[in-house]
């Protein structure tokens, strides 16, 4: 399958189909949500996906991830989503902010997250402004502001 974004043509791969993130920007296939996730049809599909080494593995590290995760396997989620985060990829790093919001497979770390939200979302991923939001909300946040989670939630509900 081959989808087009502007002048751009990518080919959709197995790992595109099973396991597109919604708040990938990038995305050339439907999102499948979480709980549709096909956890060793992902982790397979993905890793032939990455082992051609060409412009896509980014995202196919993110969709691997997301396979790791669902079948319960949180260091390697956690490996591709920095890996792909470091080879630049924005819904990764929105991937990882995620990560240490909720503290799953890390330490939570409010402060990082804020970090790699506010990266990914200049970057494109708008899906961070309701992350910020939850961030800016959260009472037990060393920086709670309510003024600004508010203004990080309007962000989200206008698309960016």
């Amino acid at each position: 399958l081959i989808a087009t974004t502007g002048t751009q043509a990518y080919s959709i791969e197995k790992c595109d189909i099973l396991a597109s993130l919604e708040a990938d920007p990038s995305s050339v296939s439907s999102p499948v949500a979480f709980n549709d996730i096909q956890p060793m049809a992902v982790i397979d599909a993905c890793s032939i996906a990455i082992s051609r080494d060409d412009e896509n593995k980014p995202r196919f590290l993110l969709h691997r991830a997301r396979g790791y995760l669902k079948g319960g396997e949180g260091e390697k989620a956690l490996l591709d989503l920095k890996y792909a985060h470091q080879l630049g990829y924005p819904a990764a790093t929105f991937g990882l902010a995620t990560a240490y919001f909720l503290g799953d497979d890390v330490y939570q770390d409010l402060e990082k997250a804020k970090e790699l939200f506010i990266n990914s979302y200049e970057n494109g991923v708008w899906w961070s402004a309701r992350g910020l939001y939850l961030i800016y909300a959260n009472e037990i946040y060393e920086y709670y502001d309510l003024e600004k989670a508010k203004e990080w939630e309007a962000r989200f509900k206008s698309g960016g």
